[in-house]
């Protein structure tokens, strides 16, 4: 099974930076409010703490408190230099940088750790699942509105995609 040795440092960053990405560009893809944000953030670190425990070595130590660290390290760096006018654009080149860190380390995987994709994959799509079903986004006073907005299943489609497998 893959771990940190396995691969480049580029491939290693794309792999830890991919879930955390993963999870901001879902839970911005809703818009939720304060109170969803907050639950939203709660259940990406819910299935991060789970991903400590893995049985899957390599999902064990991208989910190491020192590459947790790391993560958030890069998602800062690469964060601030996202320039947009508005809220939209924001989330529109967070997607993009998302789903292109989630390709890059679908790419390292498939040449280096192909046994470790499936476990990777699920570990992705169960992450962005969490964190869109997390909150109801649009209601009032928490009535109405709906579980998964418009714009986190476009987004949950295309992490399908970007994962390999459908929409």
């Amino acid at each position: 099974m893959a771990n940190k040795t396995s691969f480049t440092t580029d491939e290693w960053n794309a792999l830890i930076d991919a879930p955390q990405l993963v999870a901001l560009a879902v839970a911005l893809a809703g818009a939720s409010g304060i109170t969803g944000t907050i639950r939203e953030t709660f259940a990406s670190s819910k299935a991060i703490v789970e991903g400590m425990k893995s049985d899957s070595e390599l999902i064990r130590s991208i989910c190491a408190r020192e590459e947790i660290k790391a993560a958030e390290s890069g998602l800062r760096e690469s964060v601030m230099h996202l320039k947009a006018d508005d809220f939209a654009a924001m989330q529109q080149k967070l997607a993009t940088l998302a789903l292109d860190r989630v390709r890059a380390a679908i790419a390292a995987l498939q040449a280096k750790a192909p046994a470790d994709l499936a476990s990777y994959r699920g570990f992705l799509e169960s992450l962005g699942e969490r964190v869109a079903q997390a909150a109801k986004e649009g209601g009032f006073l928490g009535f109405g509105g709906e579980r998964v907005s418009a714009g986190e299943k476009a987004l949950l489609a295309k992490l399908a995609e970007a994962l390999g497998g459908t929409a």
